[in-house]
């Protein structure tokens, strides 16, 4: 092992990195329970895991608001996601 080698685990922890962002609902994955938000800073990855009310009622285009995790093996991710204020989540 190289000494200067990061030590095993710490390199793939995420980091939150404090940031609110707005983005929209770029694309929905329903059978993965997954989608993109494309934000300001590019594409951003998020899970139904992630959604702060019910993934299922998200549609492409809406806005929305999230807190940003850097994670160093997936790239960025949205966590808590949410509407926008002002917006409700569609009733069926």
């Amino acid at each position: 092992m190289r000494s200067d080698s990061v030590p095993a685990g710490r390199a793939t922890k995420p980091v939150y990195s404090g940031q609110l962002a707005k983005g929209r609902v770029k694309q929905l994955w329903g059978g993965q329970g997954s989608g993109i938000i494309s934000a300001s800073r590019g594409d951003v990855f998020f899970h139904k895991s992630d959604v702060n009310g019910t993934y299922w009622d998200l549609k492409v285009g809406v806005p929305v608001v999230f807190e940003l995790l850097d994670d160093p093996i997936s790239g960025p991710r949205a966590q808590n996601v949410r509407l926008a204020p002002g917006r409700k989540m569609a009733v069926k």
